[in-house]
C-alpha cells in the first residue's frame, strides 16, 4: 500500500531513520529501502512516498522516494 509522510529522524552514518505517516504513526526505514537515494540526501521534514511492509517487529517503509511537500504553496 502506498503511503506518504515526512522524515522525523535520519542517521546518514547508520543508514536508518523514521517517517511520520499521514495517520500519525511512526514507520522505520533503513538504507536498503531507499530507491536510488543516499541517506545523506534526506533531512528531517522532507516528504516521501513509500510502501508499508510488515517486517519482523512491525511496520517498515520500502521503496522510499522523495516528493514535493504537499503543504507548501509557492
Amino acid at each position: 500500500m502506498k503511503a506518504r509522510g515526512s522524515i522525523t529522524q535520519v542517521s546518514a552514518t547508520q543508514g536508518h531513520g523514521c517517517i511520520l505517516n499521514e495517520d500519525g504513526c511512526m514507520v522505520y526505514f533503513d538504507e536498503s529501502s531507499l530507491e536510488g537515494l543516499d541517506p545523506r540526501h534526506l533531512a528531517v521534514g522532507d516528504w516521501v512516498e513509500y510502501e508499508e511492509r510488515y517486517r519482523g517487529e512491525g511496520m517498515c517503509a520500502a521503496k522510499i522516494r522523495p516528493i514535493p511537500n504537499p503543504t507548501h504553496t509557492p
